[in-house]
């Protein structure tokens, strides 16, 4: 038989009081007397009482959980971002409801309308792939629910950001490139509707400029997405008469595709050819050669979008918030794939 669950009638009817006396001794509200606050925390710890918390928030009209919306929860750097997150809201009282869109425009909808049909405190979300029209997320904005978006982002939305600073950090990778020798360099990118592979495009030909470097729009590769295709896109990339030297990739998932090409094509990295990735993956000092890419910092990027939504929750009117761009700043991280000697 199930046992019962007690309430807040019983220790109420318990210690021979009422139930807004039990409550607000809970609450350690001052109108209650520390005598009968000891009482009632007493008779609570005996009858193994647990306050409906869900309950009391939502009478309250919001509970104490924040929305956290990522492309992929299998992704290293999306995990270290809600690393980040989690290390600041769960001190302050706040819990995660996390979803993941699985870079699907239709389900990152769908996140959206559940997680404001649950009276989440507020959401924190990075795009998927697939989004391009972000009207979504102007009805969380015209619901007064505070939005913080992180790494991929939509700038036209005037929300709270926290991102990298991909367009220096890529000029730096062109500057260590050219350093090594290598002066013709080709890129393979994201989707560049997407604000981060936009930038690193943004950073890649700026460095170009920069340096006096070619820029040949044959080697500039756009809209890839998986290790196959950065693999298809890199040997399109030999095909021609006119071959580069070196490879930026926007992610260390290219790299990969990358790197597997050239070796099948029988090239030596990074005496043939150099390759740099993006994101400091798990993998990329454990391939071989081991890779050169960029720290991202993603708990830090996590942590200090938290940081702006707790300071969101305490404002009454999020509308009126004067809305931030925080850049977090990336490291190059510099292994065997891109250091030769100079030429």
């Amino acid at each position: 038989m199930e046992k019962k669950k007690i309430t807040i009638v019983d220790v109420a009817k318990k210690l021979g009081v009422s139930t807004s006396t039990v409550s607000r001794a809970l609450q350690d509200h001052p109108t209650i007397s520390q005598n009968t606050k000891k009482l009632v925390r007493k008779t609570v710890a005996e009858l193994n009482y647990s306050p409906n918390s869900v309950a009391a928030s939502l009478r309250k009209g919001k509970v104490n959980s924040i929305g956290v919306i990522i492309p992929k929860i299998n992704s290293t750097f999306m995990s270290n971002c809600i690393y980040g997150i989690e290390s600041v809201t769960y001190p302050a009282g706040y819990n995660l409801i996390i979803c993941q869109s699985n870079e699907n425009f239709e389900k990152e909808v769908h996140n959206i309308r559940t997680l404001i049909d649950s009276q989440v405190s507020g959401i924190m979300l990075s795009l998927s792939n697939e989004t391009i029209d972000t009207e979504h997320l102007k009805n969380v904005i015209n619901k007064d629910i505070p939005l913080v978006m992180f790494d991929r982002v939509d700038e036209s939305l005037g929300v709270d950001c926290v991102v990298n600073d991909d367009i220096e950090i890529s000029k730096e990778v062109i500057v260590h490139l050219a350093n090594q020798g290598y002066k013709k360099i080709a890129i393979i990118s994201g989707p560049s509707h997407i604000y981060v592979y936009k930038n690193r495009l943004a950073g890649y030909i700026n460095g170009l400029s920069q340096l006096n470097l070619e820029k040949n729009d044959e080697w500039i590769v756009k809209g890839i997405q998986t290790t196959q295709e950065a693999f298809e896109a890199t040997n399109k990339l030999f095909q021609n008469s006119n071959t580069p030297d070196a490879i930026f990739c926007t992610s260390d998932t290219i790299a990969l595709g990358a790197i597997q090409a050239v070796e099948k094509m029988g090239l030596k990295i990074p005496n043939d050819i150099g390759v740099v990735g993006y994101s400091n993956d798990i993998f990329s000092e454990i391939i071989k050669p081991s890779l050169t890419s960029v720290e991202q910092f993603p708990k830090d990027i996590g942590a200090n979008a938290a940081r702006i939504m707790l300071d969101l929750l305490k404002q009454e009117d999020t509308l009126q918030q004067v809305r931030k761009m925080v850049f977090i700043k990336p490291s190059l991280i510099i292994h065997k794939s891109s250091v030769r000697n100079s030429k």
